[in-house]
């Protein structure tokens, strides 16, 4: 019985990884952010870039 309630854990390759709030990053992760988002998505015009482009410029000041 003990067996059958225990919960098998996933191998760490197979776990979702969870993204960090942009309101949360710092500029280094931002613009590491900005840069993969970029290239991934072809572009600029995406709301995930335009608020990663804020919180940079947020920074900045």
């Amino acid at each position: 019985m003990a067996e059958e309630t225990k919960q098998e854990k996933q191998p760490e390759s197979t776990m979702p990884v969870k993204k960090k709030k942009i309101s949360k990053m710092t500029l280094a992760e931002v613009e590491e952010a900005l840069k993969k988002a970029v290239q991934d998505m072809g572009g600029s015009s995406s709301k995930y870039i335009e608020h990663l482009n804020n919180r940079k410029k947020e920074l900045e000041n």
